[in-house]
């Protein structure tokens, strides 16, 4: 920001005229998709550790709804909240809420979405064991490293053949790629990146991915979500790049860079992504942190994650997110605007977005 408008904004900020200014920041540079033209939405540090710090305060005033302490819980949920706890760092505090997990696991090594029925997803298992995998980096509980284990054992005996991982509530592309999330964190996690039989399975699911049909940079599935937002973030976050750190292939980051260009297109003037769908924003939001830190286009890309943050910030309930905005806040999709604001702090820091996914230690 220049002198003059420094002077200018310290002039409205004392005379009280206008708070809403505080918003604006002027920037120079041509008028493109990235840098969003002559003004962008800014984020205070104080703003953002506040609001962080009141929507923890809020789930954890609901802790009722979400913990297996409290009773039988959608594990979907619960995963969401331990994202949260273990980037608070907050896990030795929490340490119950990652042990009760093993007690509702399945005899077949999976989890189901209702903690206390038997029918196993593959999507909640992997999602849920990871987190678990996670914390126990350090726990280090050895009922868990049991259940961790049984886990590993369940996902990789149900590959299919072509590569992928199904799971009826779920497409064939999403439900791979938190396949291959799993096994990179275990691998990183347990020091086990050169375990050919988890490698060989991962990359098959890799390669299922990869060669999907995609349309403008997007991966679509006409079935599932079918604008793409959603997918195409959960697969370059939990696939792709992961294998850019896992097996070193160099065309990850042009497929990665093609993609995060195409999912900036569609971003809308208020920042939003797929019709003001906050889910999908929160998505798009951390992909392009991810993407954009690993890949070191960090300046390209700062304007528009921003700009989405802002927009998720300003459109937030009095206490929590709801599915868009106006509707009653939920906790799932709470813990997943909490955890996009968590990203965005590490974002704004200058330590790699990598630790916070475990794609490194």
């Amino acid at each position: 920001m220049s002198f003059i408008w420094r002077e200018i904004c310290s002039h409205i900020i004392i005379q009280g005229v206008a708070p809403a200014f505080l918003k604006l920041v002027f920037s120079d540079g041509p008028i493109n998709r990235f840098n969003l033209g002559k003004t962008m939405t800014t984020i205070v540090q104080n703003e953002l550790d506040e609001v962080i710090e009141s929507e923890w305060d809020y789930l954890m005033s609901k802790v009722d709804e979400w913990s297996l302490l409290h009773g039988e819980q959608d594990m979907e949920v619960l995963e969401h909240i331990l994202r949260c706890i273990l980037h608070l760092d907050q896990t030795n505090e929490r340490a119950d809420d990652f042990t009760e997990c093993v007690k509702v696991q399945n005899p077949d090594g999976g989890w189901s979405k209702q903690s206390h029925t038997d029918k196993t997803s593959m999507w909640i298992t992997t999602f849920v064991a990871l987190k678990i995998c996670r914390g126990n980096l350090i726990l280090k509980n050895s009922k868990i490293e049991e259940s961790i284990q049984r886990a590993l054992e369940y996902v990789l005996s149900c590959q299919e053949e072509d590569g992928h991982w199904a799971d009826p509530e779920w497409s064939h592309l999403d439900t791979t790629c938190s396949v291959t999330v799993f096994l990179t964190v275990y691998q990183v996690t347990h020091d086990q990146k050169d375990d050919e039989r988890i490698n060989k399975a991962r990359r098959r699911g890799y390669d299922f991915i990869i060669n999907w049909q995609r349309e403008s940079g997007l991966w679509k599935d006409d079935k599932f979500h079918p604008a793409g937002i959603e997918t195409t973030a959960h697969l370059m976050q939990y696939t792709l790049v992961p294998g850019y750190f896992m097996d070193g292939i160099e065309y990850a980051q042009k497929i990665c860079l093609e993609a995060a260009d195409s999912m900036v297109a569609e971003q809308a003037e208020n920042g939003s992504w797929d019709n003001e769908n906050m889910d999908h924003t929160m998505d798009a939001c951390r992909n392009l942190m991810l993407v954009a830190d690993t890949f070191k286009q960090k300046d390209k890309y700062a304007a528009v994650i921003q700009k989405g943050v802002r927009w998720l910030m300003d459109e937030k309930n009095q206490q929590g997110w709801g599915d868009y905005k106006e509707e009653p806040s939920n906790i799932e999709r709470t813990g997943d605007g909490l955890d996009t604001l968590l990203k965005y702090r590490r974002f704004c820091s200058d330590k790699p977005m990598a630790h916070f996914w475990a794609y490194s230690k």
